[in-house]
């Protein structure tokens, strides 16, 4: 990496081997992550399981990573940050392998969970480590491993449709995801990875009210997120009359506009203040809302959700770099904490909207998508007030 400094003294951007090995890591991750959607009506059919018994096994992830969130940094600490790592990718694998392997419901959900509170550790480390070796550029590094991370996740129902249409069944697509944690981990595991440099004193340090409220912002995000992704087929076969198949194919019009905005927000990073950015994305979010909830007509509501996917897609890396920026130098155990975030996000807010839409409607369930973003934005601006307040 190009150790030179600039005219304002801050290095220059560069990606070496330790970067690359962060960012394929989180990105195997994230194609694990992401092909349950996929799979799992496949599973549903072969165990014959009820809905009940599909929703557990995103819950049983989003409890393993809850779990990490709380104690992640103890295991960490005790084997290092590359030995963590090598766990991390090999156990994941071998849950991911796990799950082709279920007989029964409690077994796939168990592998599920061994996934969750496995796999975890890889982006908690990825985050520690890009903001360790990235310093004040660690916002640019954050937007480009969410950008890997996604064009993993867009590749897994890709990889899944074609596993299955050539006759391999979904068992290869996961197998796949498995495959490929294990080859970036044979091509990276000599890369040496920096040790914590948190002490003693530093691990002890409160986090302070800033990276909490950033915190919030994260998971609010999450919330905003998932609440599309699971509900968006729904909404366009129930509520706007598309048939299933068309349904499945608008609700992708979300994954094209993530894929968008993370692949851009690199550049976006160079080039705009974040804190400009943030509002940006909010706005963005807005916008889209309100042309995916009022209009009528499919190819305005498969647009309005394309524009949700291009705001909500810059909020993650957003909030996590003003959250690990915030943390100090308590930045490790912020970046662990933080992960409790995304999975309080997607146990809670897919049931609260099914929770109101069986009440009221899938169009007023909704309306917990603008409402989670705007609750993000009044805890992002409770964030800067009290990052004024500590400086």
């Amino acid at each position: 990496m190009n150790t030179a400094l600039d005219a304002a003294g801050v290095r220059p951007y560069g990606r070496d081997a330790l970067t690359w090995y962060a960012y394929l890591l989180l990105g195997y991750f994230s194609y694990v992550v992401s092909i349950q959607g996929n799979i799992l009506p496949f599973l549903r059919d072969e165990l014959a399981l009820s809905y009940r018994d599909v929703s557990l096994h995103t819950s049983a992830i989003a409890a393993g990573i809850v779990i990490v969130g709380l104690f992640g940094e103890r295991v960490t600490r005790r084997l290092g940050r590359g030995r963590t790592l090598i766990a991390a990718t090999l156990g994941s694998a071998v849950a991911a392998i796990g799950l082709t392997l279920a007989p029964a419901v409690f077994v796939s959900i168990g592998a599920c969970f061994l996934f969750g509170v496995i796999g975890a550790f890889i982006p908690v480390l990825v985050n520690a480590i890009l903001a360790d070796v990235h310093g004040p550029r660690r916002d640019v590094a954050f937007a480009e491993s969410n950008a890997m991370a996604c064009l993993f996740s867009t590749s897994a129902p890709v990889i899944t449709g074609l596993c299955v249409w050539l006759g391999l069944g979904w068992r290869a697509a996961v197998l796949a995801g498995a495959a490929s944690g294990l080859v970036v981990l044979a091509a990276y595991a000599r890369t040496p990875v920096p040790p914590s440099g948190e002490t003693h004193e530093t691990a002890r340090l409160p986090l302070p009210l800033a990276y909490w409220c950033y915190w919030a912002v994260l998971g609010l995000g999450v919330a905003v997120e998932f609440s599309a992704i699971l509900w968006a087929p729904a909404y366009l076969e129930q509520v706007i009359g598309l048939d299933p198949t068309s349904a499945a194919i608008g609700a992708a019009a979300f994954f094209g506009g993530m894929l968008i905005g993370r692949v851009s927000g690199a550049g976006l990073f160079r080039m705009v203040p974040i804190r400009h950015l943030f509002f940006g994305a909010a706005a963005t979010v807005f916008a889209g809302f309100l042309l995916y909830r009022l209009a009528a007509d499919p190819i305005p509501v498969v647009t309005g959700l394309f524009i949700v996917g291009l705001g909500t897609a810059l909020l993650f890396p957003l909030a996590l770099s003003f959250a690990i920026t915030a943390a100090g130098p308590a930045a490790e155990r912020g970046a662990t904490r933080v992960m409790l975030a995304p999975g309080l996000a997607i146990l809670i807010a897919p049931p609260l909207l099914g929770v109101i839409a069986d009440a009221a409607g899938l169009g007023a369930g909704l309306l917990v998508m603008p409402a989670f973003m705007g609750l993000g934005v009044v805890a992002f601006l409770f964030g800067q007030a009290a990052e004024r307040r500590r400086a």
